[in-house]
């Protein structure tokens, strides 16, 4: 019960939180993609406790006589020395510093990276893998490669490049994937998450997108289906993904047929009974329940939304 109680931060409350205007792309219009990075110096001693409603990557350069914890759940992680630091929005966090210290960040929503990261790099990452270790220690090479991308995507930022934004997309994959590397060249072979079912399961579902005609439907939908292509049984596939991902074998599904459905809506002159049984809905009616039961509109209300050009994406 307690665990409920525990506040979740949206974007314009960070803003106000740390003393800054609200960027006026999330004064228009909620739902839209946002991006931002900045460097900037830690003063607060402790931030609240609480979950977020956006992904934020730190790249810390502590100083030598520094010290800190990261609170992330019931763990107290340490924070003494140059470390990029992956926050997942679904956990409770908070940072205790004991002095300032300089710090690189970026924070983004769902939307500015929607379609972007396949499914078994996110698995991989823990900004979208709660299981792994947050924090990834840094030795001073890795600092500054690392801070390189963070001052280039801030650069990029503040251009009137028009594919700025690709180009800022394609550099947080490079912090993403540099966290990937140097986190499982770290970890002993007991520790490190590779589960070949779960790759297995993973390239499979992969394997069916993109969607490129309504008239080869996808196939595979449900765990079970899944389970006897890997001859296991749908039970044990999702226990192992669950223990692996900190998600269901369901919802990844789902997160990657919401994925492709709103890549079709924006991208193609489908009508939505085409898109409905190309994503494998025998009635239309099933789709419309299904894409607004996980975005809160209907596949029309989607498409009509995204005739606007979102900020950070391209028109």
């Amino acid at each position: 019960m307690a665990d409920k109680l525990i506040p979740t931060e949206s974007l314009v409350q960070f803003y106000k939180r740390t003393g800054q205007d609200i960027p006026s792309d999330l004064l228009r219009e909620s739902g839209k993609a946002h991006f931002n990075v900045r460097e900037a110096l830690t003063c607060t001693r402790k931030t609240p406790f609480n979950r977020r409603d956006y992904f934020k990557i730190c790249l810390s350069q502590t100083p030598a006589k520094a010290s800190g914890i990261l609170l992330y759940n019931e763990q107290e992680i340490p924070l003494n020395q140059c470390c990029l630091i992956f926050t997942n929005p679904a956990v409770a966090t908070s940072i205790e510093v004991n002095i300032p210290f300089n710090r690189f960040y970026c924070l983004f929503n769902a939307p500015f990276i929607e379609g972007s990261i396949p499914a078994d790099i996110q698995y991989a990452c823990p900004l979208f893998n709660p299981s792994l270790m947050p924090v990834i220690p840094l030795t001073r090479e890795d600092r500054q490669r690392i801070s390189t991308y963070f001052t280039q995507m801030q650069m990029l930022q503040h251009t009137d490049y028009p594919f700025k934004w690709d180009m800022i997309r394609h550099l947080l994959q490079l912090v993403i994937h540099e966290g990937i590397r140097l986190q499982q060249s770290r970890e002993t072979p007991a520790t490190m998450v590779r589960d070949r079912l779960v790759k297995d399961f993973l390239t499979l579902l992969n394997q069916q997108f993109p969607v490129d005609s309504p008239e080869s439907p996808l196939k595979l939908l449900t765990p079970a289906h899944f389970a006897g292509l890997l001859h296991v049984h749908v039970n044990h596939l999702n226990s192992v993904v669950k223990k692996h991902t900190n998600k269901t074998t369901r919802e990844i599904i789902h997160e990657r047929v919401i994925t492709e459905a709103k890549t079709l809506l924006r991208n193609t002159n489908w009508n939505i009974s085409e898109i409905a049984y190309a994503l494998g809905f025998e009635y239309p009616s099933h789709f419309n329940k299904y894409f607004k039961q996980f975005t809160t509109q209907t596949p029309l209300e989607f498409r009509i939304g995204t005739k606007t050009t979102a900020p950070g994406k391209l028109s």
